[in-house]
């Protein structure tokens, strides 16, 4: 079984790319996951819709559609996700390939502040409701004053955080079943 995750922050060293590549550790047995970061993709612009989807997208569908589940991670800006998870949903869910539809979804998140990315989590269920999306509903995995659970170097230190990732990788699994 394959799990494709997407980190919406662009920015080096970023905790959610970080939280992605401890869950990718903690899979299920039988499970690979690999993370991607959204590095490189364009802004979607209807007026240039007519030259087709720019190759990155359409990889990116390809993937997808291959994957059995989807992880995504997002930072959160302005009580929302990022400008670069929110494009990449619009590029997705108008994709002819639909790959978004029906595909089983975790959402994970990582934040200096306390809430650990809540409101940009619930933003992004909103956003997953148009392309059909099947979003695992718990267990939620918000990872609050998220500086006190990596290393400077991106490692995940909490065994408290590391079970809750555990058992939502697990939950994912068994949604694809």
């Amino acid at each position: 079984m394959k799990f494709l995750a997407i980190s919406g922050s662009v920015r080096n060293g970023s905790l959610n790319t970080s939280l992605l590549r401890a869950a990718a550790d903690l899979v299920p047995e039988g499970v690979t996951m690999e993370v991607r970061t959204l590095n490189g993709i364009e802004l979607l612009d209807p007026n240039t819709l007519e030259a087709g989807f720019p190759d990155l997208i359409n990889q990116l569908a390809i993937d997808l559609k291959q994957a059995d589940a989807l992880v995504l991670a997002s930072p959160e800006f302005n009580y929302s996700v990022t400008a670069a998870m929110k494009n990449v949903i619009d590029w997705l869910s108008i994709h002819p390939e639909k790959p978004l539809k029906n595909k089983p979804t975790a959402i994970m998140s990582a934040s200096p502040s306390g809430l650990g990315g809540a409101r940009a989590q619930y933003q992004l269920r909103q956003m997953l409701i148009y392309p059909d999306v099947k979003v695992l509903a718990v267990p939620e995995v918000m990872v609050g004053n998220a500086f006190e659970h990596f290393t400077a170097q991106g490692e995940l230190t909490n065994d408290n955080t590391k079970a809750l990732i555990k058992e939502q990788m697990q939950a994912l699994k068994d949604l694809c079943a």
